[in-house]
């Protein structure tokens, strides 16, 4: 084993290698085993239509010489081919006269010469048993007799081939250890190669990957391979995406930390103020607590592969009901808030979830909307099946650069760190509409404004006045 490791220049395994070996060698066995049946339910059928007589190839060789010989030559030629053929190799084969006398005066079974003439009587074309006229005009009958085989080979009145010998098996032994070892080697290189991925991959390299190593193979290991390398793909992005959201939590947690702490020491300092402090510290425990809760509401969304418990739900009136609320609380601003949407547009879903979605969108909207502006909410078909709401706003929009990164947590463009909130809401609601089966998008509006598109999946559509 060491040294077929050393020719192949890789470790065979042990275990996997002679479960392919001793599998070949039953199925060798098998198919030897059918395959003898086969012939041996041949040779008893043939032994029962010439009992006394050997017709197989054998037969056939011995019989067709000696009749060339005596057609070419006399009977003197066909009895020195006998004589110097006699011993390990005699031709088993009588030359018998009509009067039933074989030429070498050697003994003639009675019954396995009258089934010869029986056979040239049914086939007269048969090659084990001819018959050939001499140049005196003396017919011969030319035919094997069974009991003149030897003993060790009795399956030779019908085996065209030898039995195998010692050196055939050693051949069929090396040829299939060749085979065994090659298919050990086809199976085992991808194979291994997904092994050593895994153990790096265990270990951390999160940037493993199978794909290059197997090349173009086209089968089930191939298969395999290019779901480990999608496997580590998608826990590559989760974890990476867990540690960047742990660490702009941790970095976003601070600043209001150290404001409480100021205000706390202030209070200490300056006892007139402590009513003033608490009312800071209290703020920014609210402002903590809102947080805390939007980075575990993108978690989760993050963590669930599909809804539980849907519900169908018309979003006309999910979205009438958001407007309603933003109305209310925008009243004093002079802020304007128009919805275009009629029609029943049912969604499967989550409806609360949803909500929350369009109403931070909305919120944020509102936001950067200047005072005596509008913000305008349209529902629309995209294309059958789908449906999209966009939302506008009368801001200044925001670069074209960042709108690639507006819907990353924590990420607040336009304003900067002077926004307000932390910018978790357009992360959460990208996250609801993509656990929706939806896709939202942002683009800049001409002229000014920004308009974020959330395209989602429809059970039915009907559109009314």
């Amino acid at each position: 084993m060491k040294r077929l490791q050393a020719l192949l220049g890789w470790p065979v395994p042990s275990r996997l290698f002679w479960k392919i070996f001793l599998s070949l060698w039953l199925a060798i066995a098998a198919i030897t085993f059918c395959v003898d049946f086969v012939v041996d339910a041949m040779f008893q059928s043939e032994l029962r239509q010439s009992p006394e007589l050997s017709i197989g190839f054998r037969a056939e060789l011995a019989t067709t010489l000696l009749a060339t010989t005596l057609r070419h030559a006399d009977t003197e030629g066909a009895r020195q081919l006998l004589m110097e053929w006699s011993g390990k190799r005699e031709l088993p084969v009588l030359v018998v006269d009509a009067l039933g006398r074989d030429i070498l005066e050697r003994p003639v079974p009675a019954t396995a010469l009258a089934q010869a003439r029986a056979m040239l009587a049914k086939n007269p074309a048969a090659k084990s048993v001819q018959q050939v006229a001499t140049a005196n005009g003396e017919d011969l009958t030319l035919f094997v007799p069974l009991m003149m085989l030897p003993a060790v080979a009795p399956h030779q009145h019908v085996y065209r081939y030898a039995e195998s010998s010692s050196v055939e098996v050693m051949a069929m032994a090396l040829v299939s250890l060749l085979f065994a070892a090659g298919f050990t080697w086809y199976l085992y290189r991808p194979i291994r190669h997904l092994h050593l991925a895994n153990r790096r991959f265990a270990a951390g390299d999160l940037d493993t990957r199978v794909g290059g190593l197997i090349g173009r193979r086209r089968d089930e290991i191939a298969d395999l391979g290019r779901d480990f390398d999608d496997m580590a793909s998608r826990l590559q992005s989760t974890i990476e995406e867990k540690t960047r959201l742990l660490h702009d939590v941790s970095h976003e947690l601070r600043s209001p930390l150290a404001r409480m702490q100021i205000a706390l020491e202030l209070a200490r300092q300056t006892p007139a103020k402590t009513g003033e402090m608490l009312d800071r510290i209290a703020y920014e425990i609210e402002r903590l607590d809102k947080t805390l809760g939007e980075t575990l509401t993108l978690s989760r969304l993050k963590s669930v592969a599909a809804l539980p418990d849907e519900e169908c739900f018309d979003l006309v009136e999910l979205l009438v009901d958001i407007v309603d609320d933003a109305r209310f609380e925008t009243g004093k601003s002079g802020r304007k808030i128009d919805l275009q949407a009629t029609g029943d547009v049912l969604i499967a879903g989550r409806s609360e979830l949803l909500r929350s979605a369009v109403e931070n969108v909305i919120r944020n909207a509102i936001l950067h909307t200047p005072e005596g502006s509008a913000v305008s909410i349209a529902l629309g078909v995209a294309e059958p099946g789908q449906v999209t709401v966009s939302v506008a706003d009368g801001g200044p929009g925001v670069p074209d650069d960042e709108l690639e990164t507006l819907f990353e947590p924590f990420v607040r463009g336009r304003r900067g760190d002077k926004a307000r909130g932390y910018g978790l809401g357009l992360s959460i609601a990208r996250h609801a509409i993509e656990a929706h089966g939806g896709q939202v998008s942002a683009k800049n509006i001409e002229g000014g404004g920004l308009c974020i598109s959330m395209r989602l999946p429809i059970t039915t559509l009907e559109n009314g006045d």
